[in-house]
């Protein structure tokens, strides 16, 4: 997600880019009917109601994280801990956002077993996000397991 540059840019680049998600969103789901689709990223943007609450986001932010649900994905973080407060990322005044997310397809939702958020590696410097993981059931083939890891690092 555009998040630098002259302050007088970057939200250009970044609603441009939220715009082309937005538009690619429905065509991902269709194009994978009948499989899960996962979408992970450092979006940059914080759902609504975020704790603590942070004024620096427009609505056309909002809209952009909205935009997943409208497209038929839904957040597997939020799915599986509705009331939980969770941070992927902190500033230098040490406020907490929850910037990162997973979204899986909205048929596939109930399979999540498991989303959270690492903060050891953000810890050692290795990153400045939380390491986000999923953990997905999936019907299993003869010697196959039935689960598959999806990970994701900011």
């Amino acid at each position: 997600m555009p998040s630098r540059g002259p302050k007088e840019q970057r939200n250009i680049a970044k609603r441009a880019f939220q715009e082309a998600v937005t538009e690619s969103l429905p065509r991902l789901r269709a194009a994978f009917p009948d499989m899960p689709v996962i979408v992970a990223g450092d979006l940059n943007v914080i759902e609504r109601g975020h704790q603590p609450p942070h004024k620096v986001f427009g609505e056309w932010e909002y809209a952009f994280y909205d935009s997943f649900q409208a497209a038929g994905l839904i957040d597997a973080f939020r799915h599986l801990r509705p009331d939980e407060v969770a941070h992927s990322w902190f500033g230098l005044t040490g406020n907490g956002f929850r910037f990162d997310h997973l979204f899986v397809s909205t048929p596939h939702a109930d399979r999540a077993l498991a989303c959270d958020y690492h903060q050891e590696a953000r810890e050692a410097g290795l990153t400045d996000h939380a390491v986000m993981t999923l953990r997905l059931g999936l019907p299993s083939t003869p010697g196959e397991q039935g689960e598959a890891p999806a990970t994701g690092a900011g």
